[in-house]
């Protein structure tokens, strides 16, 4: 039994469309990849193959981490906004 294959091993989830998936057999494949500056990711069990990206690309920031920072970013101003004037108001009395 083969082990099941990390899910984010694929050309869609690492480098979506500059990237290439060639078979371990697959010299031209493989040549072409080089030849366009891309670098071996990860190793496909199933269908076996050499996933090929962009070096680097595995490690851009997805959508989903921007929005976190502007929500906590969000979150900070107001927090500061609210003590602002909490601490306006105790001042005051």
């Amino acid at each position: 039994m083969t082990e099941p294959e990390p899910p984010a091993c694929t050309v869609e989830k690492k480098c979506s469309s500059a990237g290439r998936l060639c078979a371990p057999d697959d010299r031209v494949c493989q040549s072409e990849a080089v030849a366009s500056g891309l670098e071996v990711t990860c190793e496909r069990l199933e269908p076996r193959g050499y996933v090929y990206c962009p070096p680097g690309a595995q490690q851009r920031d997805s959508g989903v981490v921007w929005i976190l920072l502007a929500v906590a970013l969000a979150i900070a101003a107001f927090g500061s906004i609210a003590a602002y004037f909490l601490l306006r108001k105790r001042l005051t009395r």
